[in-house]
């Protein structure tokens, strides 16, 4: 009996431990790149509205780039903390790295929280591929959305301001 706990106790160690190390998958499109982050990742996310939290498919995340780009110019009509030497984030959508985050929703709805970073900000993308990277400020060089993959539609369009 002593083996048999000692040999449970030792495999739900190995088993939590392997998933908390679940590294991102990168993902790489014609016109973006970036890393999908898995459920068990565990740090700054957007948790309000959320029942819990999925790893996104890379058809899942085709699917949101696809609505990101057809949807963001509407969106972003207002140009909220952007222009006046900040990038507007419809217009050099390409020059941005992406951090993904699969959430289901409330209503069972899956959603894809997108982090974006600009591409050329030096040091920021160190730990990309193992943290989301939060950065206040820096204006328009740094936002997010979330994309409902069921409703097609891009919501919740968050620039950073700056200081």
């Amino acid at each position: 009996m002593k083996v048999l706990s000692i040999w449970l106790l030792l495999y739900s160690t190995l088993n939590i431990n392997a998933q908390m190390n679940k590294q991102a998958e990168y993902v790489k499109g014609k016109c973006f790149d970036g890393y999908i982050f898995p459920k068990e990742y565990v740090g700054i996310i957007p948790l309000d509205s959320v029942k819990e939290k999925y790893t996104p498919s890379k058809e899942d995340i085709l699917n949101a780039e696809n609505i990101l780009e057809e949807q963001l110019a509407f969106l972003n009509k207002k140009l909220i903390n952007q222009g006046n030497g900040c990038p507007i984030v419809h217009k050099k959508l390409k020059k941005y790295k992406r951090q993904y985050i699969g959430l289901i929703n409330e209503n069972g709805e899956k959603v894809v929280w997108i982090n974006f970073i600009w591409a050329k900000k030096e040091g920021v993308l160190t730990k990309w591929d193992k943290e989301v990277i939060i950065v206040l400020d820096g204006c328009s060089y740094y936002w997010n959305v979330k994309v409902n993959l069921d409703k097609q539609k891009l919501f919740d369009l968050s620039v950073n301001g700056s200081a």
